[in-house]
């Protein structure tokens, strides 16, 4: 009994954790109150500079990181160190902080996903996964680089539709993982935990803002374009 406790307040401090709104506080104490902008990350790149959005992604990919080996330094059964990077994931999407309504969870997931597959034997699932962003980046970007007379900033943005490709293959990164996972024979806890980690980073893209695209009447397309794009309109 007293283990299921700690286990369970284990998994709750991990929420915490990934609900601490790192970004806001950084941008704070620059000066820039980003605690309204849509896009936190963006805004922290734009707003703050480009060397305290870095930082702002490393915060968030640490709070995946963090309970995972957390967990494993404790010697906690894998399922409840997984479900604590879980939700780490789900205190950055949906943080208690900032009334429910945070970011998309893919920094955190990606920490989570990382810390995961180098410490358990699972290398091959990391490569495939990593290799489908960076396609996704380099896709994105290099229409960009060959405009001519674009500032770095412009060829830099994650907004426009030379950025559709890379929100589809980040996702089909993430979704490599269980299949890997269970293809290379890693615990079957793993497998679970990235298909859960793949359906919450899912159900996040289609709910976030989702009344306010649909305030006009529903439509499909909104649905599916959340699904593949992580946007509402291509």
């Amino acid at each position: 009994m007293i283990l299921l406790v700690l286990y369970g307040l284990f998994v709750v401090a991990s929420y915490l954790l990934g609900a601490i709104p790192f970004m806001i506080l950084v941008s704070r104490a620059r000066g820039v109150d980003i605690s309204h902008e849509p896009d936190l990350h963006h805004a922290m790149w734009y707003k703050v500079g480009r060397r305290w959005g870095l930082l702002a992604v490393l915060l968030d990919i640490l709070k995946g990181v963090v309970p995972v080996v957390a967990g494993l330094l404790l010697q906690f059964p894998l399922l409840v160190t997984i479900m604590a990077g879980l939700a780490a994931v789900c205190g950055q999407m949906w943080p208690v902080f900032r009334k429910f309504d945070g970011e998309r969870g893919n920094t955190t997931g990606g920490g989570m996903a990382l810390i995961l597959t180098l410490l358990l034997n699972g290398i091959p699932t990391l490569i495939i996964a990593v290799c489908f962003v960076l396609l996704g980046i380099i896709l994105r970007t290099v229409t960009r680089w060959r405009a001519s007379g674009a500032t770095l900033n412009e060829r830099l943005r994650f907004q426009g539709s030379q950025s559709m490709v890379l929100p589809l293959l980040v996702m089909a990164g993430f979704a490599s993982c269980p299949v890997t996972a269970a293809i290379f024979g890693l615990p079957i806890e793993i497998t679970l935990g990235f298909l859960a980690l793949v359906l919450l980073l899912l159900i996040r893209r289609v709910t976030a803002g989702l009344m306010s695209d649909l305030a006009d009447g529903f439509r499909w397309s909104v649905i599916v374009n959340r699904l593949l794009y992580d946007r509402s309109e291509i």
